[in-house]
């Protein structure tokens, strides 16, 4: 078969998924990426109209919540929304005395540096699940990532697999290929002139976070 003849995938319809990152969370899928939006999995989720029977991205993140997580690398990543570390900018001179008005500024850029982090995590971790769910789907796939007018696009053998829109500020970095369990995808937020990575190789540190501060070099060498 052609590439031109290569069926398209479906893409799941909007709505409440196991998060494939944390078997015990619901995250919600917007029909092209994964939200901020999460709530414990006790909460039963209404099932979105017609997807009982749908087939495609949904049931291949489905099997990621309950395979994946249990073998390959990944089960690191379940600490992923507690790394907060790329957030805090740095702190003023505790020493110096600033005015009202130039508090009021550095509180401003501390919470705009916050919001970039946070966009730039959110992005990260749909990157990732993409990601893995293309190499789970055809493990022999070449697996690329490219943006393309503020979207990220991720391609199989040179064809579209999916669409994520990027956030504001937020913008791809690069990718090193590997398998399902060791590639690494990076983005960066100009504004704040930071980088933040995310990669099945991240080990997770003593106090159980994953410092995904920094590009692919930290753990692709």
């Amino acid at each position: 078969m052609t590439e031109s003849m290569k069926p398209a995938r479906v893409q799941p319809v909007p709505g409440w998924y196991v998060d494939p990152l944390d078997a015990g969370v619901m995250r919600y899928w917007d029909g092209t990426g994964w939200t901020a939006h999460a709530r414990p999995v006790e909460t039963e989720p209404e099932p979105a109209p017609a997807q009982r029977h749908r087939l495609g991205l949904a049931a291949v993140l489905g099997v990621l919540a309950s395979t994946l997580l249990l073998g390959i690398a990944l089960v690191t990543i379940a600490a992923i929304a507690q790394t907060d570390r790329m957030n805090d900018p740095e702190q003023n001179d505790p020493g110096s005395l600033a005015s009202p008005s130039a508090q009021a500024a550095t509180e401003g850029a501390r919470d705009g540096a916050k919001a970039l982090a946070s966009r730039a995590r959110i992005d990260l971790d749909a990157l990732g699940v993409t990601i893995v769910a293309a190499l789970v789907e055809d493990p022999e796939a070449a697996v690329e990532v490219a943006e393309v007018a503020g979207d990220y696009l991720v391609l199989t053998d040179g064809t579209p697999y999916a669409t994520i829109p990027a956030s504001e500020g937020v913008e791809l970095g690069g990718y090193v290929a590997g398998g399902a369990d060791a590639f690494c995808v990076w983005v960066s937020t100009p504004a704040s002139g930071r980088t933040a990575h995310w990669s099945p190789l991240d080990v997770p540190g003593p106090a159980g976070f994953v410092n995904r501060s920094g590009d692919c070099a930290a753990v692709t060498g």
